[in-house]
């Protein structure tokens, strides 16, 4: 059997500060599309059960790259440093292991992706259906972990010059101050004012902000009145905060729920959204907000797979994207019967591992990174 290059977190980590970001996202895309297009394979996941975690074996396949099989626990309790896990690389012609890459810092990564995907095709139709000048964007992320860090990371490459504040809410200060530290750097460079809110005391870490006065509740609802972008990367099983505060022209990356007993949001805002998502299928048995949309009215809102508007090569089909999301009304916040907000939602698919996984090991190859070893 010929040698296995072993890639540990921070042969990954070396990886992603030196890829360009623009090829993650061309290779999430072109993921997207063979999962759609139905050209890739995915054999139902196993579990194990612990006490204090949830083991995941999930193999997977692109028929035009190649095989893995990610192994991955899930934490019964938060973690802020992304899921342990490993991904096992097949040679596309042997099936030799050819790779084992550390799977911790990826599975953020590629779902950052797709929300990234989604939210540049929604303002890049918003920009051009106004035909004005770029605006200044707020941005507010609930969480503080490895999905909240990359989401502002990839977003922020793909809105360049127009997010300029983002808020960081968690229900305890300490660990989305930690993040804001983390990355107040990158986010100066950018002229970006970031700055962490707990929705449990209201406290903040923003230097100067409207509105000081009132419950944690009253500026939470200030905070969500005048996001443009809201993130929701929590695993909650009530919604985290009311559907009405949000403001018509407000998009939605929801990443956390993967259960039908969570919930990120209310049916409200639901009701008042046209939704793109990673996975028609698995997001009807596995999204909490739109299983419950779906037997309390018949309907979620849901009108298109990410995979549907883009090519084989990543690029964006404009003529595929559904018309409803050029004609989001927004007007009258009161009137319950018109979509005037838009929502990604993603579960997650395998195919986005296959994909993230073999772009990383190929440049670790190129960068002359990792352990090659025999087994």
């Amino acid at each position: 059997m010929p040698p296995v290059r072993v890639l540990s977190l921070e042969h990954v980590a070396a990886v992603l500060k030196d890829i360009d970001i623009d090829d993650i996202l061309t290779s999430q895309a072109q993921a997207f599309h063979a999962y759609s297009a139905n050209e890739t394979q995915t054999p139902q996941r196993s579990t194990l059960e612990t006490p204090y975690h949830k083991t995941l074996i999930m193999p997977s396949r692109i028929d035009t790259l190649t095989s893995t099989v990610k192994i991955v626990s899930v934490p019964k309790t938060d973690s802020k440093d992304g899921l342990p896990g490993v991904t096992i690389v097949l040679d596309n012609k042997t099936g030799e292991p050819r790779g084992l890459v550390n799977a911790r810092l990826l599975t953020a990564v590629r779902t950052a992706a797709g929300s990234a995907l989604a939210t540049r095709v929604i303002f890049s139709n918003k920009e051009q259906q106004h035909k004005k000048k770029k605006q200044e964007l707020s941005l507010v992320v609930f969480g503080s972990g490895a999905q909240a860090k990359a989401h502002i990371q990839l977003l922020t490459h793909i809105l360049p010059d127009q997010i300029s504040r983002i808020v960081i809410c968690n229900r305890t200060l300490p660990r989305a101050r930690d993040l804001v530290q983390e990355l107040t750097p990158e986010c100066s460079a950018k002229s970006i004012d970031i700055s962490a809110f707990s929705i449990t005391t209201g406290e903040s870490t923003a230097s100067s902000r409207t509105g000081t006065g009132g419950s944690p509740q009253d500026r939470l609802k200030e905070i969500v009145q005048t996001a443009h972008i809201i993130c929701t990367c929590t695993n909650t099983t009530s919604p985290l905060f009311p559907g009405e505060w949000v403001q018509p022209g407000t998009h939605f990356n929801m990443v956390g729920s993967y259960t039908p007993q969570m919930h990120e949001v209310d049916q409200k805002l639901i009701a008042r959204a046209w939704t793109l998502v990673d996975a028609k299928k698995e997001c009807e048995h596995e999204a909490g907000e739109f299983i419950l949309a779906k037997e309390q009215t018949g309907e979620n809102g849901v009108l298109a797979e990410l995979g549907e508007i883009f090519a084989e090569d990543g690029r964006f089909l404009k003529d595929a994207l559904p018309k409803e999301f050029l004609e989001v009304d927004r007007g009258n916040i009161n009137d319950e019967k018109k979509k005037d907000v838009t929502i990604f939602k993603s579960v997650g698919i395998a195919a986005q591992d296959v994909a993230i996984t073999a772009l990383v090991l190929d440049k670790a190859v190129a960068m002359g990174l990792g352990s090659v070893v025999d087994i």
